[in-house]
């Protein structure tokens, strides 16, 4: 719930979601429909002020809000439409901004860097800024940057929103591998046909979770 004006609004109402491990679900709706909120909550940006949240075993309804950032750092990894990459900083560099925060000694962070570099493909690319890469390479940098804390969940707000069909099947095709080692990923598309690559669809609307569905066949990236 929140204030507009004198008005207050749900945001969303009544929803019960479980996202089990190992998961790939992709969340759907138009503006306003509630999946950014639902996001916000899972993410630990917001709190919902009714009902309860448990995340890896934490009902998040109970933690002080000092302590979500140490939470949001460590159970979870976020990958975002714009890239959110420090432009300043090399590739690497921005990889283990996460751990700096998470107070991981350097030579450490180095090489776990390195690591989520190479598992996203980009080992010839670590020590170029963002402006010399391409919108596809910028965002393997912020999936790299979003696994080297080893999270419970990783949170995607539209992250194919900015590429090209090249890059987006790219892309999806590092998170479905991902998915296949078992890591949970959760994602926000308005784009049904790149929502048939996950396992699952949540669809919203007007804060209502209106649809939950299995993808009866779902499309493999590394087949196109």
């Amino acid at each position: 719930m929140y204030r507009q004006g004198s008005l207050e609004v749900n945001a969303l109402s009544g929803v019960d979601l479980w996202v089990k491990p190992k998961e790939f679900v992709s969340i759907m709706g138009s503006s306003g429909s509630g999946k950014s909120t639902m996001m916000n909550i899972l993410g630990c940006l917001d709190k919902a002020s009714s009902g309860k949240y448990i995340l890896d075993g934490i009902d998040i309804s109970k933690v002080k809000d000092k302590d979500l950032s140490e939470i949001r750092n460590k159970k979870i990894g976020f990958v975002f439409q714009s890239f959110n990459l420090l432009p300043k900083l090399s590739a690497i560099e921005n990889v283990e901004l996460p751990m700096v925060y998470a107070g991981v000694e350097a030579k450490k962070r180095r090489q776990r860097a390195e690591e989520a570099l190479i598992k996203v493909g980009l080992e010839k690319r670590i020590n170029h800024r963002p402006n010399e890469l391409s919108g596809g390479q910028r965002q393997r940098v912020a999936i790299a940057r979003a696994l080297v804390n080893k999270p419970s969940i990783i949170l995607a707000d539209e992250p194919t929103g900015n590429l090209d069909s090249k890059s987006t099947i790219e892309i999806i095709d590092i998170f479905q591998k991902l998915n296949d080692d078992g890591v949970t990923i959760v994602m926000v598309t308005h784009e049904s046909d790149v929502a048939m690559y996950t396992k699952r669809i949540v669809t919203f609307k007007d804060g209502l979770k209106i649809d939950d569905r299995l993808v009866e066949k779902q499309m493999k990236a590394g087949d196109i």
